[in-house]
């Protein structure tokens, strides 16, 4: 048996380089690939441990955000932090690893997200778990849970416009008490864990994945104008929002969903 002394030290180190490294990477995101004006939907992402030796996630505080059009409304599901494992895999003081957890809006975060990573046209909402969330390094060695989905409910005006848009999406985590609340300010925090994944290019982020941004294709409404170009106007999409091909058997022209003959 080791000493415990380099048992403390092994311990240390491991926390070290969870800090500095990532613990957590994106691998996958959701959106419909069409939507409704008025239509509230559902988005979210998904991390998973990044395969390293060192422990899993790091998730006291939970934070996350997502970027949608301005004047798209971003609410938050009950239960919108979720954590998934396998059922024998238990905490320390004998909670299961799967379990969701609440998480409500947070002012300092969409303001730190929306400077880190502008886009015209486009605001980030952040969000922040509403009670501490159970630390899977405290869980079960290696064992703890297989993947984090943090969900969110978009909602697209009456007045939409039609046309393909981006959704994009980041999270991050902090394990101190005082949270996002020990930042004064964006250039205080933009070198901390609340940028940890996104999909955003050209940020802070340290595990960044463009091609998880979303794409969501608005359909056509009674009396509103395309927001398409000219040169958009003219192409075919099929209902992933790529380019048709000859063998897509629905597509979307110009806001509006017809079959491709």
């Amino acid at each position: 048996m080791k000493p415990a002394k380099y048992l403390l030290l092994g311990c240390l180190l491991t926390v070290v380089c969870c800090l500095v490294s990532s613990c957590y990477k994106l691998i996958s995101t959701y959106a419909p690939s069409e939507v409704e004006p008025g239509q509230t939907f559902e988005v979210s992402f998904t991390i998973v441990d990044d395969g390293s030796d060192t422990q899993n996630f790091v998730t006291d505080w939970s934070y996350a955000g997502v970027r949608v059009p301005k004047g798209w409304t971003v609410t938050v599901p009950e239960g919108a932090h979720r954590q998934f494992a396998e059922d024998w895999v238990y905490y320390q003081d004998g909670s299961q690893v799967n379990s969701s957890h609440d998480m409500e809006p947070c002012d300092k975060l969409t303001q730190f997200y929306n400077s880190a990573c502008p886009k015209t046209g486009y605001a980030w909402s952040g969000f922040k778990s509403v009670t501490k969330v159970p630390k899977n390094i405290s869980a079960c060695w290696r064992n703890g849970c297989d993947s984090i989905r943090i969900s969110f409910l978009v909602t697209v005006p009456e007045d939409a416009r039609p046309g393909r848009y981006t959704i994009d999406f980041m999270g991050g985590d902090e394990e101190d008490d005082a949270g996002i609340d020990k930042y004064s300010s964006y250039s205080a925090a933009k070198d901390s864990r609340l940028f940890h994944v996104g999909t955003a290019a050209g940020s802070y982020v340290k595990n960044r994945n463009a091609s998880l941004a979303r794409t969501v294709i608005v359909l056509d409404a009674t009396g509103l104008t395309s927001t398409l170009s000219e040169k958009e106007a003219g192409k075919s999409y099929d209902l992933s929002g790529r380019p048709a091909t000859k063998d897509s058997k629905l597509i979307i022209r110009n806001g509006k969903k017809t079959l491709h003959i």
